[in-house]
């Protein structure tokens, strides 16, 4: 075998490992389908990332019982992240109309300087084609001091229905706490109404 063929075969080797390690380290998102109901937060600060645990409660499941799915997001800057809550409850489509459940959330501002952030959130739900309509999101505002700079630089959220994972959500998060009711009506769109206002907490563990 010459010098050339052998630089040649290292070479395609090379790509072939190159490609196969870049697939590995790839993570395969499955987009929402059309017609599920899904939950999103988002962020319209420019100076901090915000850190949002939710739990939303007593929420039907197709098999109807009933379930607690706990919520683990990061909104970076201008972010947003979306939950397909039909996926999560094995509904095929939207939420049956009448769906109701409770969303508690606590949240907490990170950023690189000191003083107060001013949270300024949207919680928005429905199907896909009806989720950004604004007259139908819920507005979050709250005044908190800022909390040092986190290292994920991503727009992340992790869902589970397992308490033992949702109380490790809550461990440590320690700001502003709001509690708000979601009716899911027959049009696709959900209703949004404020329970609680936005109030500062120390520990979620301690509501």
């Amino acid at each position: 075998m010459n010098r050339n063929a052998l630089i040649l075969i290292i070479v395609v080797i090379l790509v072939i490992v190159g490609a196969a390690a870049l697939m590995m380290g790839k993570q395969t998102i499955t987009p929402p389908a059309a017609g599920n109901t899904l939950l999103a937060l988002e962020n319209h600060a420019t100076d901090h990332q915000v850190h949002a645990v939710a739990v939303a409660e007593n929420i039907s499941k197709a098999d109807g019982s009933l379930t607690n799915i706990y919520i683990d997001s990061w909104t970076q800057p201008g972010g947003n992240v979306t939950v397909d809550l039909s996926r999560e409850l094995g509904y095929n489509g939207s939420l049956p109309a009448g769906t109701t459940f409770t969303l508690k959330m606590w949240l907490d501002p990170h950023g690189n300087k000191t003083g107060n952030a001013t949270l300024n959130m949207t919680v928005h739900g429905g199907t896909e084609d009806k989720i950004a309509d604004e007259t139908k999101a819920y507005l979050l505002t709250a005044s908190h001091v800022f909390y040092p700079l986190s290292t994920i630089t991503s727009n992340q959220v992790n869902v589970t229905q397992d308490p033992a994972k949702g109380a490790e959500f809550l461990k440590g998060i320690r700001s502003v706490y709001v509690e708000i009711l979601i009716t899911v009506n027959a049009d696709g769109t959900v209703t949004i109404t404020q329970l609680a206002p936005p109030v500062l907490c120390t520990l979620a563990a301690g509501g």
